[in-house]
């Protein structure tokens, strides 16, 4: 084979590697869509389209409630993720995740405003509170609920920094204040208790029971290592649901 024919054949070979590779990306990149979580890390980079805050949330004796923010996807729908933020101990207690059409999204959001008014915010605003409300339950071992690392490349590109406020978590005096959610076993409630004992310490820390063990008697009983959560009635893995507006998770509060 003559030099030339054997640079020829070098040049055809690293076009057909060139060529496999951007063929194996297209097949990674359309295998990660067919997951709800794939499709939010997808949209984390195209822009933002809508970003509300919940007033309760604002609220500085509640500090409970959802930050909504969606992205706009190429195909013309929107990605959307729903935060429950507990600002006073629990930091995030709940996600919703979907994908939906803009039409379904404007009747999404006045349904939502009309049992929780939303006002607009920054999308800066919304990355500062939920991440310093995870960092809040951090310091007592409380951890987000298990679908924030699947919806976390939401935020992208956003810049908490632009968003210079000071946010305070936990009650007045700082310190947590846990009120327990209807779905909230006996079991979960005292685990949030050894939590709160261990490491916030006695007098540093408030327990409001909103329902008497009476009240969460179907949920008395769970053996070592189970929790609410393993109900798929209560909370449906983001994988494994589907998209068009199928929220993925019930709201556990």
């Amino acid at each position: 084979m003559s030099t030339k024919e054997q640079r020829r054949q070098k040049k055809l070979a690293k076009k057909r590697s060139k060529e496999i590779a951007k063929r194996k990306e297209i097949a990674r990149e359309k295998n990660s869509l067919q997951s709800l979580a794939g499709q939010i890390k997808a949209a984390a980079g195209g822009p933002v389209d809508r970003c509300l805050i919940s007033d309760m949330l604002m609220d500085p004796d509640s500090k409970f409630g959802s930050i909504f923010i969606s992205r706009k996807m190429r195909d013309g729908r929107v990605a959307i993720v729903k935060f429950l933020i507990d600002g006073l101990c629990m930091g995030v207690k709940d996600v919703a995740a979907f994908v939906c059409f803009p039409a379904d999204q404007s009747r999404i959001v006045e349904e939502m405003s009309e049992s929780e008014p939303m006002r607009e915010a920054s999308p800066a605003k919304a990355r500062s509170i939920v991440e310093g409300a995870i960092a809040f339950a951090k310091q007592f071992e409380i951890e987000p609920h298990p679908d924030y690392r699947k919806v976390e490349p939401i935020w992208g590109d956003i810049d908490k920094s632009e968003f210079t406020e000071e946010l305070a978590f936990g009650d007045q005096e700082g310190k947590p204040r846990y009120v327990n959610g209807p779905y909230d076993s006996v079991l979960f409630q005292q685990q949030i208790r050894e939590k709160l004992q261990t490491h916030a310490g006695e007098g540093n820390y408030n327990i409001i029971t909103m329902m008497s063990e009476r009240d969460l008697s179907p949920y008395v009983g769970l053996g070592e290592g189970e929790d609410w959560s393993d109900d798929p009635e209560l909370d449906a893995d983001i994988d494994e649901d589907v998209i068009d507006g199928k929220v993925v998770s019930n709201p556990n509060s």
